[in-house]
């Protein structure tokens, strides 16, 4: 029924948009490279003597429509000598590509002012951060890697690849934060495709929303979004990439597109990972008395973890009807091995889980909807994706490999009880936008975001009673934003409202006898309002001040309240979390003739009820409530560049997280002792630094050698409250500093590249959580070929 839903959509969508033709005009496309070989962004190209121009995009591409004839075209960028070339305009037609020089003795006198793609969007009035990825696509860092050296975010892992990790931006973790990918939600498409397994030649930028989340997103986030950007702009290129490193560590990578003269549009992404995570950890292994050995170095022997996913999208633009129409399909499947339960202690040798998903997809776009002041953007998926859980095995395994095994045993290696739970999640999303341009100062903008999920549930192993129906959630939000730009675009004001609804059909075991449970439904719903507004103002040009402040609610998911099977448990009791989110900061940027500076800060308040957390109940976890938790704290970072050869960059984050409520369930009137103190098991202080280096023309001209020195610090925290017990016996996760480094060569004009890493040199013990040690040092190479 739902894939019914975007067809019939589509089909309207069709039969009703007006659009406009250029009768008569020829389009006219190219490319720019520096003479260093690479895609120059924002060049001027002008058909002398006529209105008809272009400024390149990212990756040096322009497109100019112009009547046919004979012309003069003209390339001109601050630093470059101009160029002048004359063509014979007669049809749709490519121009040869342009290689501008670097006018050494312009550079000395003038002052570069203009600004990239990711500059542009940091100056968003929302506290954002924008990560640009094209200096680290020659390394083989996934999307974890490469925002845990962001400021305010902590990406906590359990291990090596595939592991299980916890995203925190700025105090809020999990859930609180939505992932999308070009405004696509992909909270639903499973652990087959998540950011610990997108490689970054997937992607061009990241968008790093903190606090206030803008409403064409469509989103419930509560501590913000992050909105993995890939590169729409290039017309034709191939870039594939193969890494290989330590632990038999294996990555693949494919990205092409292809777009015809006539508008056609064909995108093809693809990549596959492998490792057996077969680091060494040290571990003091108890015996059957409880007696703790000499600690040892053991090798992880049931941690291998594989995925893969392949992306198709097939469409055209430019045309009548839509500026932009894709149909695609994303397939991807995983299989993660489990070494341990929540501490190294409980060695596990056979337990696994596994994923697959199927996504097809649509996305449109249109400006000049019936009007020329409103646009369209739509974006709907199908989403079915299945899960297993699979924790059957009788054997006790320890650390050195061996193994025992009990026959009479009924329980697994992690669950009390031996199971193969799967699941199947069904859902349909959806997130249409609507603009409309008031003028050319103001636009109003519409959301309408849908999201209904039902989950097929089996235990394959146990004979239980069969559950009454399928568990389902379905979200809903609108939202309504208002844009102005004032005073010669110096002041940038958002305000805006959201309506939040929630439904959903819980099962709930009422009776658990030893041969079979008996369940219940439970039916519940909720909606309430939330509103928020953003300001930011250019006191000089280069200086920005920004503040935001919004009212939001986040509805639970469906781990939260169905669990996995595994180790999380069911939460029939959830209810969704709110929160009062506020934000003041300031952007600094001054650049000279060779250097340039800049810095940025932020204040963050969060004054969260019914806040969702995980806690552990035994080997396994639920998520609760927590009355009132209250996040302060401040984030900032400093950027140095010299000329183009050398760069630093230093950020660092303070926050604390206090419980403030008075009852310990909310719903209780049991008194809260922990009041006023730090939550738990949630790091406090964190920082990052990068010192890089640039060199041309090495060996040929145009080529490039780049190395970047990368360090990570966190302040030791706490694994139990500080309210109880004796300081000098307390379990913390202790403070850590480690460092990586990375090089690349580029040759042939961009076409070869050549990485190498080597992270945590010094092989320093690194944890994330409590007793489960993550990998040493490791060394990786990565090929990549680029044409474009």
């Amino acid at each position: 029924m739902q894939i019914k839903r975007i067809v019939i959509l589509m089909l309207i969508l069709l039969s009703s948009i007006q659009g406009f033709s250029q009768k008569g005009k020829v389009v006219l496309n190219g490319v720019i490279f520096a003479d260093n070989g690479q895609p120059t962004e924002g060049v001027s190209v002008a058909l002398k003597g006529t209105n008809y121009a272009a400024l390149t995009n990212a990756n040096g591409e322009y497109e100019i429509t112009a009547e046919p004839g004979n012309y003069t075209l003209m390339v001109n960028y601050v630093g470059y000598k101009s160029k002048q070339t004359k063509i014979n305009l007669q049809s749709n037609q490519t121009a040869p590509n342009i290689t501008i020089e670097e006018d050494m003795a312009a550079l000395d006198e003038v002052q570069i002012k203009s600004k990239t793609k990711v500059e542009r969007v940091r100056e968003q009035p929302f506290n954002i951060t924008a990560v640009d990825l094209k200096i680290v696509q020659n390394t083989s860092a996934d999307l974890n890697q490469v925002l845990n050296r962001t400021t305010g975010v902590r990406v906590r892992e359990t291990g090596g690849m595939g592991s299980d990790f916890n995203f925190s931006l700025n105090g809020f973790s999990g859930n609180q934060v939505k992932f999308f990918m070009d405004g696509i939600p992909i909270d639903n498409y499973g652990s087959s495709f998540t950011l610990n397994n997108i490689p970054v030649n997937l992607a061009e930028r990241i968008e790093v929303y903190k606090g206030v989340v803008p409403v064409e997103l469509g989103s419930d986030a509560l501590g913000g979004a992050i909105n993995i950007i890939t590169n729409q702009s290039v017309k034709r290129y191939v870039d594939a990439s193969y890494s290989i490193g330590s632990f038999n560590t294996h990555k693949l990578a494919i990205n092409t597109r292809f777009s015809g003269k006539k508008g056609f549009v064909a995108n093809i992404n693809a990549f596959g990972n492998y490792s057996d995570n077969s680091y060494k950890v040290d571990v003091s292994v108890a015996d059957a008395n409880g007696n703790f050995g000499p600690v040892q170095a053991y090798k992880h022997f049931h941690d291998g973890y594989k995925s893969g996913a392949i992306i198709g999208e097939v469409g055209v633009k430019d045309k009548k009807y839509a500026d932009y129409l894709v149909l695609g399909m994303m397939v991807s499947g995983n299989k993660k091995e489990i070494q341990t339960g929540a501490t190294m202690q409980n060695v596990v040798g056979d337990a696994f889980k596994d994923s697959k998903a199927f996504v097809p997809t649509l996305k449109y776009r249109k400006a000049g909807l019936f009007t020329k002041d409103l646009s369209l953007n739509l974006i709907a998926s199908y989403n079915i994706v299945n899960s297993r859980s699979v924790d059957t095995s009788s054997y006790r395994y320890k650390w050195d490999g061996s193994r025992t095994y009990n026959v009479l045993s009924n329980s697994g290696e992690i669950n009390r009880e031996k199971t193969i739970y799967v699941f199947d999640d069904k859902s349909f999303q959806a997130n249409t936008n609507f603009k409309y341009d008031l003028n050319d100062k103001q636009y109003l903008a519409f959301n309408y975001s849908v999201n209904n999920l039902k989950r097929n549930e089996e235990e394959e192993y146990r004979a239980d009673a069969p559950k009454p129906g399928s568990p389902t959630l379905n979200k809903n939000i609108l939202g309504l934003s208002y844009n102005l730009a004032a005073f010669d675009r110096k002041l940038s004001v958002i305000a805006f409202g959201k309506k939040y609804f929630l439904n959903s059909r819980m099962i709930d075991v009422v009776d658990d006898y030893a041969d079979e449970k008996e369940y219940t439904v439970i039916n519940s719903s909720f909606n309430d309002w939330g509103y928020g507004t953003a300001l930011a103002y250019f006191l000089t040009s280069e200086i920005q001040l920004k503040v935001s402040y919004e009212h939001a609610f986040r509805l639970p998911t469906a781990e939260e309240m169905l669990g996995d099977g595994l180790t999380i448990l069911p939460a029939i009791e959830l209810v969704p979390e709110e929160s009062d989110n506020f934000n003041a900061g300031f952007i600094f940027k001054q650049s000279y003739a060779i250097n340039s500076f800049g810095f940025q800060g932020n204040f963050i308040y969060r004054n969260a009820k019914n806040f969702i957390r995980s806690k552990p109940e035994g080997a396994l976890a639920i998520y609760s409530n927590l009355a009132d938790v209250r996040v302060t704290g401040f984030d900032g970072a400093f950027n140095y560049g010299y000329k183009n050869w050398l760069t630093f960059e230093i950020n660092a984050t303070y926050q604390k997280s206090l419980n403030q409520g008075d009852f310990d369930p909310p719903w209780t009137n049991i008194k809260n002792d922990y009041k006023g103190t730090q939550i738990e098991n949630i790091p406090i202080f964190y920082g990052n630094a990068n010192l890089g280096f640039n060199f041309k023309n090495i060996r040929t001209s145009g080529d490039n050698l780049s190395f970047n020195l990368f360090a990570n610090y966190i302040g030791e925290y706490y694994l139990k409250s500080t309210k109880n017990g004796d300081p000098s016996t307390r379990r913390t996760i202790p403070e850590q500093f480690t460092q990586s480094i990375a090089t690349a060569y580029v040759f042939g004009k961009g076409r070869y590249n050549v990485g190498l890493e080597c992270n945590n040199i010094t092989d320093k013990k690194v944890y994330d959580y409590f007793m489960v040690q993550k990998p040493g040092r490791s060394f990786t190479v990565k090929f990549r070929y680029f044409i474009n």
